[in-house]
C-alpha cells in the first residue's frame, strides 16, 4: 500500500495519521553545568520531547564541542545548527541594534526583570524583527545574566585603589566607565579571566560572581567587591534560522513557544541562585566578600546617569543601526513597563512569573505567521 493510500484509508477511518517525526539541532558554547546550558536547553530539550510526545527532539551539542563562542550566528546562518545561543557583543557590526541596547545593561538594576523586558521587546519592536530578518533567523527567548561585580586579586572599594588597575571589561561602556575613574579596560573573553587574573594581566574581572565558583577565579581572584555593573543579555538565548522554523509543522512551532515562558523564568532564576552559592562558599576558599566604598559606588551610579544613554546612541550610530537614540528610549519604556507588571509578585514566585511572561508576550505570537 502506498503512504498517499495509507493516509486517505486512515482519513476514512477516522483514525489520525501518524506525525512525521522532526528535530532540531542545537549548539550553546556553555558547558553542562552552566544554567543556560542544563537550565536552559536541556531542560528546554526534555520539555519539548515530552510535550511532542516524542515527535519533536533536540540534539544539543555543548561546550566547543561543534562551534566556538564567536561562531554561534555564523553557524546558524551558515546551516551548520538549527537552534543557537549567541552573545551578540561578538558580533557587533551584525547586530547593530542589539548592541544599542546591550549598552543600556550597565544601567538596569533586575536581572528577573531584564530576562522579560528583552523577550518582549525583541519579539514585538519592528526594528528587532527587522534585524532578525535582515540575519535571517527567528528570535524565539532571551536570557539574562545575574548582575556582574569585581573579582580582583587585590582589594578594590575605593575610588584609589581603583586607579590603574586593569580590569576585563564585557563592553565599550564599561570600558568607559573605567576609564574615568582612571583604571585601565582590557578586552579579553571571559573565557582568559582565569589565565588573565594569575599571569597579572589582569586586576579585576567584572562579570558574574557565579564564576568564582564555576571557572575557579576563586583561586586566583580573593577579592570580590559588589558594585553591581548590570546584567548581560546580548544576543539571544534562543533563534533558530528561517528555514529550519519554517521546516518545522505549526504543531512543533507551538510546543516551543508554549515552552518559554516557564524555560526563561526558571533558567534566570537557576543563574541567579548560582551567583548566590559560589557567594555563600567564597570565605571558603579565602575570598574576601565586600561592598564598595561610598565613591567608588557614586562614580558608577553618576557614570549610569551622566553618560550611558549618550555611548548607547552613539554606539548604535557607529554600528549604523536605524535612530539608535529612539531604539533605546522604547527599550527604557518596555523595562519600565516590566518593572510595574512585577512589582506586586514576589520574586520567588516563578509560576506567576511565568504565566505573566505568557500572558503578555508568548500568548500573542502567532506561530502560522511569526518569522514565517
Amino acid at each position: 500500500m502506498t503512504k498517499t493510500k495509507a493516509l486517505l484509508l486512515a482519513s476514512a477511518l477516522g483514525i489520525a495519521p501518524p506525525v512525521a517525526a522532526e528535530e532540531i539541532t542545537a549548539s550553546v558554547w556553555f558547558p553542562d553545568t552552566h544554567p543556560l546550558t542544563r537550565d536552559g536547553y536541556l531542560a528546554l530539550k526534555d520539555t519539548v520531547e515530552e510535550a511532542s510526545g516524542g515527535n519533536l527532539t533536540m540534539q544539543v551539542y555543548t561546550g566547543t564541542s561543534l562551534l566556538p563562542p564567536v561562531a554561534h550566528l555564523s553557524g546558524l546562518t551558515d546551516g551548520i545548527v538549527q537552534m543557537t545561543y549567541h552573545a551578540g557583543t561578538y558580533t557587533p557590526s551584525d547586530l547593530p541594534e542589539d548592541n544599542t541596547l546591550a549598552a543600556l545593561a550597565i544601567g538596569l538594576p533586575d536581572s528577573m526583570t531584564t530576562a522579560l523586558a528583552v523577550a518582549d521587546f525583541y519579539i514585538n519592536d519592528p526594528s528587532m524583527q527587522a534585524m532578525f530578518d535582515r540575519l535571517g533567523i527567528v528570535f524565539l527567548g532571551s536570557y539574562a545574566s545575574p548582575q556582574y561585580v569585581m573579582m580582583c586579586s587585590s582589594e578594590v572599594t575605593t575610588l584609589e585603589q581603583v586607579a590603574g588597575k586593569k580590569l576585563r571589561m564585557p563592553s565599550p561602556v564599561h570600558a568607559a566607565w573605567a576609564e574615568s575613574v582612571g583604571a585601565v579596560p582590557v578586552n579579553v573573553p571571559s573565557s582568559e579571566m582565569f589565565s588573565g587574573l594569575e599571569k597579572g594581566q589582569l586586576d579585576c574581572a567584572i562579570n558574574a560572581a557565579n564564576d568564582l565558583k564555576s571557572r575557579s577565579l576563586w583561586d586566583v581572584a580573593k577579592h570580590t567587591t559588589l558594585l553591581e555593573f548590570g546584567p548581560y543579555f546580548a544576543g539571544w538565548q534562543y533563534a533558530m534560522a528561517e528555514d529550519a522554523w519554517a521546516g518545522l509543522s505549526e504543531a512543533s512551532r507551538q510546543i516551543l513557544i508554549d515552552a518559554m515562558a516557564g524555560n526563561i523564568v526558571e533558567m534566570t532564576q537557576a543563574y541567579l541562585g548560582t551567583v548566590d552559592g559560589a557567594l555563600a562558599e567564597a570565605a571558603d576558599h579565602g575570598v574576601t566578600v565586600a561592598d564598595p566604598a561610598d565613591d567608588l559606588a557614586a562614580s558608577l551610579t553618576d557614570f549610569i546617569a551622566a553618560e550611558v544613554d549618550a555611548l548607547a546612541a552613539e554606539t548604535g550610530e557607529k554600528l549604523g543601526a536605524p535612530e539608535p537614540a529612539v531604539l533605546a528610549e522604547r527599550f527604557k519604556e518596555t523595562y519600565a513597563k516590566w518593572e510595574e507588571l512585577m512589582a506586586d509578585i514576589p520574586a520567588d514566585d516563578l509560576a506567576a512569573i511565568a504565566e505573566l511572561l505568557k500572558t503578555e508576550v508568548y500568548n500573542q505570537v502567532d506561530v502560522t505567521s511569526y518569522g514565517l
